[in-house]
């Protein structure tokens, strides 16, 4: 896996919402979950070309959809915001794989910060950390993504320590893992931006009950 570049923080909507599909009237893209800002309140330049496909997605469908039939505004999607997610990059990776002359199949990866306007509680907060994967190529499958995701689950195990007994040197320390997180569940569940889309859970022993802990799904041409 190869590391997309995360480093702004700072996004505009047309990357975090409107090419991932996600419609301009949506709840999500309002005040209540998103932190708009206000200086500097928009991006300075979006790629024409790419900017007008979406567009006619949006208004008037296309690549299978049948779009929202709204009209989509330029204005909306040049607002700033501190990204909700890192699917963003995730956006801008596959907008410059599809710029090559010839496609070759690539493994992307990210671990950064997102920022949401939640009420914080045991399972939300204002800011905190994604793990982003990102694979394409062709002949992939749903199946394909939920054992990816099985695995990736299984391999985040937790390190121990080796102590020495009473009156006797410290052994040296080795790192056995848990089996990680086994226990998962996936559930469908809408994204605008894939289609089969899941969200996967996890039972949490210490709130004793199923939590989320991931969403996914198969990008939509």
């Amino acid at each position: 896996f190869t590391e997309m570049p995360t480093d702004n923080f700072v996004e505009s909507s047309f990357w975090n919402f409107d090419a991932l599909f996600q419609p301009q009237q949506h709840p999500a893209r309002d005040q209540h979950d998103t932190f708009f800002l206000q200086d500097p309140a928009e991006a300075p330049e979006l790629p024409a070309g790419y900017t007008a496909k979406v567009k006619k997605v949006h208004s008037q469908g296309g690549y299978g959809s049948q779009g929202y039939k709204y009209e989509w505004r330029l204005e909306e999607a040049r607002r700033n915001l501190l990204r909700t997610h890192t699917t963003s990059a995730s956006a801008r990776a596959l907008y410059q794989l599809a710029r090559q002359e010839k496609f070759s199949p690539v493994k992307y990866f990210s671990i950064d910060r997102v920022f949401r306007n939640e009420s914080l509680d045991a399972t939300h907060l204002a800011e905190f950390h994604q793990v982003e994967g990102l694979v394409a190529d062709r002949g992939l499958t749903l199946g394909h993504l939920m054992g990816i995701l099985r695995q990736f689950f299984t391999k985040l195990g937790m390190g121990g320590t080796q102590r020495g007994g009473q009156g006797l040197p410290r052994a040296p320390p080795y790192h056995a893992l848990s089996p990680g997180i086994t226990q998962l569940r996936f559930k469908p569940a809408y994204n605008p931006y894939t289609e089969p889309s899941m969200e996967v859970f996890s039972y949490h022993e210490g709130l004793k009950k199923w939590v989320e802990v991931g969403n996914s799904g198969v990008f939509r041409p």
